[in-house]
């Protein structure tokens, strides 16, 4: 296998602006290695302590519209869906990746091996490691939930839930499990045993990936807002870069929206979480369809963004990248987060 890592070392004063709601003494020190995916076909790998920034390439690039979301095709003149990474999760020492065409990509940090897993489904969005040791991949094209054993290092089932998932969490003692529906705007609730939907849960706009929090009470789903939703399926919103854009939390026991946070004035339209583990503070993917994505650190239970940290301009301006997919925005989507190292 050929190592597929390529190294961006940048001081972390480059690299990380304090937003305009907190100073920066306010920013928690945190120690770890976030792994966020893009439609580059590449992961950003973020130093959480130091700031550095490093990348790891997985396939070639892919748009999200290419091929089919909910069962349609976005964009005809290019049906057949490419490469893009989505969504990655950490088991031990290895990534397993997600793909917008439906591949399973495994890359192992220490060896930085790449291996091709084989195709499971058709386009995924989210990857979530399970309470039972198996990985989620939640597909946007078919609307399935995927399981995939890491250990067998293959799929073992799938099951319908809505037209195109993109992520699933699940309550103490896994009795239900929240999965997230972009083009319907809902989060429907399964019971855990048969995998039947029993509850819906309106969100009222267009969503992406959902996570748990560490005490399993709240689901939190990002709604960037970035898409409205004709009969036609999902359409490019004439205000992304000026609409509401917010993260609303639903209340796990009670399956009902118990609060909004509204990110608009961050200009940021956010796509995935991960908390940390002691849940107080959560950090959030975020897209700007301009230049970069970030990464927004907020705190959990003020909802006070305390850092924004550039993940795409930063390395791209050093090596000369020019984003040629998306409309020339790189677009980073799903969030692994190794708190360990």
């Amino acid at each position: 296998m050929k190592k597929m890592m390529l190294y961006f070392t940048l001081a972390a004063a480059a690299l990380m602006a304090t937003a305009g709601l907190a100073s920066a003494e306010d920013a928690p020190m945190l120690s770890g290695t976030a792994y966020v995916a893009g439609h580059g076909g590449h992961l950003a790998v973020l130093n959480l302590a130091t700031g550095d920034l490093d990348r790891i390439v997985i396939t070639g690039a892919g748009q999200e519209t290419t091929g089919k979301i909910a069962g349609l095709n976005l964009d005809p003149a290019h049906t057949k869906p490419g490469g893009g990474t989505h969504g990655g999760a950490l088991v031990g020492r290895n990534l397993y990746v997600g793909l917008l065409n439906g591949k399973i990509m495994k890359y192992n940090l220490d060896t930085q091996t790449l291996t091709d897993l084989g195709q499971v489904g058709n386009k995924f969005c989210g990857a979530i490691p399970g309470p039972d040791g198996d990985i989620y991949y939640e597909d946007m094209a078919d609307g399935h939930v995927y399981v995939f054993d890491p250990v067998k290092e293959k799929a073992v089932d799938s099951f319908p839930v809505g037209m195109a998932v993109c992520g699933i969490g699940w309550t103490k003692g896994d009795t239900n499990a929240f999965v997230s529906d972009m083009v319907q705007g809902k989060v429907f609730v399964l019971d855990w045993k048969t995998k039947k939907i029993t509850d819906t849960i309106d969100v009222g706009t267009f969503i992406h990936q959902g996570r748990t929090n560490p005490a399993q009470t709240e689901f939190w789903v990002t709604a960037p807002n970035e898409f409205v939703v004709t009969k036609a399926g999902p359409q490019p919103n004439s205000v992304a870069g000026k609409g509401k854009t917010e993260i609303v939390i639903i209340d796990m026991a009670t399956k009902k929206v118990k609060d909004r946070i509204d990110l608009t004035a961050e200009q940021a339209f956010p796509h995935d979480m991960a908390f940390t583990p002691d849940g107080k503070y959560v950090l959030i993917t975020a897209r700007t369809y301009s230049d970069d994505s970030i990464l927004l650190t907020m705190d959990a239970s003020s909802h006070k963004i305390l850092k924004e940290t550039s993940l795409c301009k930063a390395c791209h301006s050093q090596a000369g990248v020019k984003v040629s997919i998306d409309n020339g925005s790189p677009l980073l989507c799903g969030i692994a987060v190794d708190w360990k190292k």
